[in-house]
């Protein structure tokens, strides 16, 4: 049976960095979600060209972003990210091989 992986995410003014993030778990991904503390850039739109759930939340301290972020996701096997982080292709292929064995 194939695990399902989730890929969680928390924003804030990420333009710069999301497309790099979401492009580099996009083979390995099942669902993503990208929780967002309401940012005024670009960033729900590049989340949106990248077929990410994207949810608005209000931030109270990182943490608990993360954590709730954590609880959108749609399976239990997850990995949470910064925008600003991309996987290396050995990541990937390592992840890819997990899921499938």
């Amino acid at each position: 049976m194939e695990i399902k992986l989730s890929v969680v995410v928390i924003t804030f003014n990420e333009e710069k960095n999301i497309g790099r993030c979401l492009e580099s778990v996009r083979e390995i991904a099942d669902d993503i979600v990208v929780v967002d503390s309401y940012s005024t850039d670009r960033t729900a739109e590049i989340c949106a060209e990248h077929g990410a759930r994207f949810i608005q939340h209000t931030f109270h301290s990182h943490i608990d972003q993360k954590n709730w972020a954590i609880a959108q996701a749609k399976f239990p096997h997850i990995l949470s990210l910064d925008a600003d982080e991309a996987l290396s292709d050995e990541l990937k292929q390592s992840i890819v091989a997990v899921k499938h064995d």
